[in-house]
């Protein structure tokens, strides 16, 4: 198990008492600190456990951070689990036999529930063609070491967010199978607060939005063009988003922060 972890360290404990109550007992749990700016090291720092292995480094962003912190695992299955995050006691087993049970499996994921300032399910549809829209495959999910290898990794130019979902188009195109457990298993914080979160952060704006979008569809240009019926919607919204002056990108963004800040007061 990985964890990229910034300025988050007050729920590092409550994460890890999840991830240790484990009923599957082959487990590693590496932590890298991306140069958080609060306590996180000093929390870290104390936290001691024959599993656990604690990373610090520079703030490069959460896909560095996720390499660095699989390139020291060895463990032939990976997840990733935010340190903000709750997994149920028989998470690690039951993907371990849905990986048993599926030779081809490539992503595993389950369901989920918020808690924190929110409930209720998490509800993520997956298909391949809704995957070219948006992420429908929570970021705390299982794959194989030897994919992300293969596929070279989280993809670090994405420093904004949405690199969850290019990593899974990524081993979508080396044709491997999704594999739903359809269980709650996961559970998701919510912030009252959005600025708290990296993915509420980049919802503020919408410049960081569509350069984030353009450089995943250009990155997995095959796998959009696999779908014809589509394909003229995405190049006609990425020459939308290329074709904006800088005036017109400003006045936009503008514009979308206001109505942003507008509705998190209604």
């Amino acid at each position: 198990m990985i964890t990229a972890c910034y300025n988050h360290g007050e729920y590092i404990e409550e994460m890890l008492e999840s991830v240790f109550s484990q009923t599957f007992a082959d487990f590693e749990v590496i932590i890298v600190n991306d140069g958080s700016t609060d306590n996180t090291r000093k929390l870290l720092d104390r936290i001691r456990h024959p599993k656990l292995t604690v990373i610090h480094s520079s703030n490069y962003g959460p896909s560095h951070a996720r390499n660095l912190a699989i390139a020291h695992a060895s463990a032939e299955i990976i997840m990733n689990i935010d340190a903000d995050d709750k997994i149920a006691p028989t998470l690690l087993a039951k993907a371990y036999q849905a990986f048993t049970d599926n030779p081809n499996a490539g992503i595993v994921y389950t369901d989920a529930e918020f808690f924190g300032a929110k409930s209720g399910l998490f509800e993520l549809d997956y298909s391949p063609r809704n995957m070219l829209y948006e992420n429908r495959i929570i970021s705390q999910s299982f794959f194989k070491r030897k994919d992300w290898q293969i596929t070279g990794g989280y993809c670090e130019q994405l420093r904004f967010g949405l690199e969850d979902w290019d990593f899974w188009l990524s081993i979508l195109e080396l044709k491997r199978e999704v594999v739903k457990i359809s269980e709650v298993l996961i559970y998701y914080r919510v912030y009252s607060d959005w600025r708290k979160s990296r993915s509420g952060r980049l919802l503020e704006s919408r410049g960081k939005q569509m350069d984030t979008w353009l450089t995943i569809f250009h990155r997995h240009q095959q796998l959009f063009a696999a779908y014809p019926e589509d394909w003229e919607n995405f190049v006609a919204h990425a020459q939308r988003i290329e074709n904006e002056t800088f005036l017109i990108r400003f006045l936009k963004d503008l514009y979308y922060k206001i109505l942003r800040r507008i509705s998190s007061h209604e």
